[in-house]
């Protein structure tokens, strides 16, 4: 939504265009016909990448995403809900690094899935998924 001169709502009709990222397996949908000057949609400059980690391992997802205005980014997975807790599963943002992450102190076997992670402004929204890949340690004592 914009505000009008005389101050009233303008609400920007919904539209669900496809826009092509430079980064291959980026998904990203412009919700306006026409962008107003300066802003964008939502993009990634750097995807997550797969991972295969060993249980009880740190695994860490990153990304860096581009948009005007700064876009929120939210995490999913297929297979159930995420469980945000510390030292479980945690979603960050490094200003220096302009990153945000999702972390897994301790990986778990449960932790295996297919995530998504979601950029979205009032312009549009970005997607992308990621495999994680957890080894189960059998630990044999005698």
């Amino acid at each position: 939504m914009a505000i009008n001169p005389d101050g009233g709502l303008n609400v920007l009709p919904v539209v669900g265009i496809k826009i092509k990222s430079k980064v291959p397996g980026v998904m990203i949908t412009q919700y306006v016909e026409e962008l107003p000057e300066g802003k964008t949609t939502p993009d990634f400059t750097r995807k997550p990448i797969a991972l295969t980690i060993q249980e009880g391992k740190l695994a860490v997802f990153k990304a860096r995403i581009v948009g005007e205005p700064t876009p929120t980014v939210t995490w999913s997975r297929a297979n159930g809900e995420m469980n945000f807790k510390p030292g479980v599963c945690e979603q960050k943002y490094d200003p220096a690094g302009k990153e945000n992450t999702l972390e897994f102190p301790k990986v778990t076997p449960e932790d295996g899935d297919t995530y998504k992670c979601f950029a979205a402004n009032e312009f549009g929204r970005a997607v992308c998924t990621v495999v994680l890949n957890v080894i189960a340690v059998n630990i044999i004592r005698n």
